[in-house]
């Protein structure tokens, strides 16, 4: 019987291909608007992630995210050092500033200040010099992400930031992130002179916890002793993540999206699908004159409909990765295609089709063997 179904449903080529490219682009539509979700949402907390080495972050208690910037008292630091369960701790700086570029433009940047010995903070790909590019007078690497707007700044460029000179010793390959101004990073005393001056400028604390000791109660220890605020990495990027996801009109702009893709599969499928059986009627009427069972006869429709929805499914998201991962890590297109997002869009394409199954199934089980016979 199952091979009689397949026979029917390939003999009919026009409506077999109408329902592959229906499924097809409704997945495809869904995974890449969903991947592309993904990866801008994960770029607002990649300045956090692309350090693997912290386990802590300590900031100002009412920090609330990574771009929220409140300073804390310099002091912080050997306070933090001094706290059960900590093995080494360091400095960062995050500020902003305005920087004249070699043509005369200007341009809105990140200041990036980290140690100078230990260099934590620093992007690990270069495109031109090294992290040790900090440590010459006025060096500043400079983040080269968007090649058409900076392609020509090299090093060996002055830069003029906040009224003091900056010269570009390297090119760097920081994450991509949420914010769209390029990013410079240097070291910690020069970031404070290029930018406004404050009593308080310790921006963040980054803190290894000793083997053995569990994060979390790490975290309790720096809070309890120090007063500050104290988060583990995957706790401050994840809260990163979702204060931009509950701020902003990004969710509810992509769910629209999602939701209309999902639309228009569930309403090529279930009307082609319909057509389908109905112009099949006979055969079914023919099956059921011969004794097959309303049972066998709705496993036969179910096969149909799963084997063209997870062929739409698999080509919709074979051109969803092939459109998205084109222009690796650091394109201008925010993608990140994970395991959850397959498993959303294969239950959310089975669903569709067995939507579309079940209309055609109450007209199969409602046929009459006489049918055969008019």
């Amino acid at each position: 019987m199952y091979y009689v179904a397949l026979r029917m449903l390939l003999g009919d080529t026009t409506k077999f291909l109408a329902l592959v490219f229906g499924l097809t682009f409704s997945t495809t539509l869904i995974v890449q608007q969903g991947a592309i979700f993904t990866g801008l949402m994960w770029r607002t907390a990649s300045n956090v992630a692309r350090i693997p080495q912290v386990d802590i972050w300590v900031m100002h208690p009412a920090t609330r995210y990574y771009d929220e910037h409140k300073a804390i008292e310099d002091t912080a630091l050997q306070r933090v050092r001094g706290v059960d369960g900590v093995e080494w701790a360091e400095r960062m700086y995050v500020g902003a500033g305005t920087a004249r570029l070699p043509d005369g433009s200007f341009a809105s940047l990140q200041i990036v200040g980290v140690d100078r010995d230990s260099k934590l903070g620093l992007p690990a790909i270069y495109q031109a010099g090294g992290p040790e590019g900090i440590e010459q007078p006025d060096g500043v690497l400079f983040d080269n992400f968007d090649t058409k707007i900076y392609a020509g700044i090299q090093p060996g460029d002055v830069l003029e930031i906040n009224e003091r000179r900056a010269l570009v010793t390297g090119l760097i390959c920081g994450p991509r992130t949420f914010q769209s101004s390029p990013a410079i990073y240097t070291t910690y005393e020069r970031a404070l002179d290029y930018s406004p001056g404050e009593r308080k400028r310790l921006t963040f604390v980054l803190v290894k916890a000793k083997p053995g000791y569990d994060k979390h109660t790490v975290v309790r220890n720096i809070q309890e002793t120090t007063g500050l605020g104290a988060k583990t990495t995957e706790e401050f990027a994840w809260g990163t993540l979702f204060f931009y996801f509950r701020n902003t009109g990004i969710p509810i702009n992509f769910g629209i999206t999602l939701f209309l893709g999902l639309v228009v599969g569930i309403a090529i499928a279930g009307q082609t699908f319909f057509t389908f059986i109905v112009e099949n009627t006979k055969h079914f009427g023919a099956l059921k004159a011969m004794g097959v069972s309303n049972f066998k006869l709705v496993r036969m429709v179910l096969l149909q409909a799963l084997t063209v929805g997870l062929m739409g499914w698999g080509l919709g998201v074979g051109l969803a990765a092939a459109s998205g991962m084109s222009g690796g890590p650091r394109s201008n297109l925010a993608f990140l295609l994970t395991p959850q997002l397959l498993l959303i869009s294969v239950v959310l394409m089975l669903l569709t089709v067995l939507l579309a199954a079940f209309i055609s199934i109450l007209r199969v089980i409602r046929i009459e063997p006489a049918i055969v016979f008019r």
